[in-house]
């Protein structure tokens, strides 16, 4: 196995708040337009109906000043989310709500809202807002209007290796392991170990290892771009993982950034790094804490340069 480059990236969704005042002054600016991002939506798809007819056609400082946002005035669709909202989540930890022509006109056209429990006893929420054509740009712009970073869901070190000849991938993970003996202390945990986890998954998108649990930190190993272990040729299931000691194979995915459909991606594993607490079907919870946040960045930094 030739390890070609090691990258690091973060996962981030939710703007975290604390106290349902704040949940509901963030909600009522992002309703107001007074964010970047706000009514982007809307502003693509009026665009693009009028081309398609052509004539006709820091955290402290964020909830400081979140504390003295001016949200401006208030709406029946807002105050009908939050009091739905806050009912559920007196029993629930996530609340969800999509609006589609019922948000034309408003900055919720085409948008899906939700608000998570974070931590219930610290009283802290989690808002997403994720629209159609932007994504979640409309989140991210109302983090920066108050200067509040968003959670991190995860730290991942992608490891890309050289591909075989033959459409196929291996990788090795014993020599992986003892470069992170000082950085994991995985000292105890074997290349076989790991690759005999993986094969036990039937699902190759849980085939992982967890390598260590301290300070509130989960890390584990994983694949990440190469074929899934299950294909189906005319109905039946084929398995196109092969394991040999430390060593895992199997097939290359397809570069589905490239128009020739016969172009292969380069195959990567992933070290991801989360929050060891869990919640249900939640999974890791995302990590609201600057701290904890700056904890895992520096964590997935050492072990990349240790990768190198």
């Amino acid at each position: 196995m030739q390890i070609v480059q090691v990258s690091t990236h973060q996962g981030r969704r939710y703007i975290p708040v604390k106290g349902w005042e704040s949940v509901s002054k963030a909600i009522n600016t992002y309703a107001n337009g007074f964010t970047r991002g706000a009514k982007a939506t809307e502003q693509v798809t009026t665009d693009t109906i009028g081309k398609s007819h052509g004539s006709n056609g820091g955290l402290a400082v964020g909830m400081f000043l979140l504390g003295g946002a001016m949200v401006g005035g208030r709406s029946h669709l807002v105050d009908n989310l939050l009091k739905e909202a806050q009912e559920g989540l007196k029993t629930r930890t996530k609340f969800s709500k999509s609006y589609d022509y019922d948000g034309m006109g408003t900055s919720f056209f085409k948008t899906s809202v939700d608000i998570e429990v974070l931590d219930r006893e610290q009283d802290m929420y989690g808002i997403g807002i994720y629209a159609a054509y932007v994504g979640d740009e409309p989140e991210q712009g109302l983090a920066d209007h108050f200067g509040i970073p968003r959670t991190l869901l995860s730290c991942s070190v992608e490891v890309e290796t050289k591909p075989l000849s033959g459409n196929r991938f291996e990788f090795d993970f014993e020599p992986v392991l003892r470069k992170l003996d000082t950085v994991l202390d995985t000292k105890k945990i074997t290349g076989k170990q790991v690759v005999a986890a993986m094969m036990t998954k039937d699902d190759d998108r849980s085939a992982s290892l967890v390598l260590q649990v301290k300070d509130g930190l989960e890390v584990r190993i994983q694949p990440g771009r190469v074929e899934s272990r299950t294909k189906y040729s005319q109905g039946k299931p084929q398995d196109t993982w092969s394991s040999k000691g430390s060593v895992l194979s199997g097939e290359l995915q397809r570069d589905y950034g490239n128009n020739d459909e016969n172009a292969k991606a380069t195959p990567t594993f992933l070290i991801v790094i989360s929050s060891s607490q869990k919640d249900g079907w939640r999974g890791s919870l995302p990590i609201w804490q600057l701290d904890l946040q700056q904890k895992a960045i520096d964590l997935a930094n050492e072990i990349a340069a240790t990768l190198q």
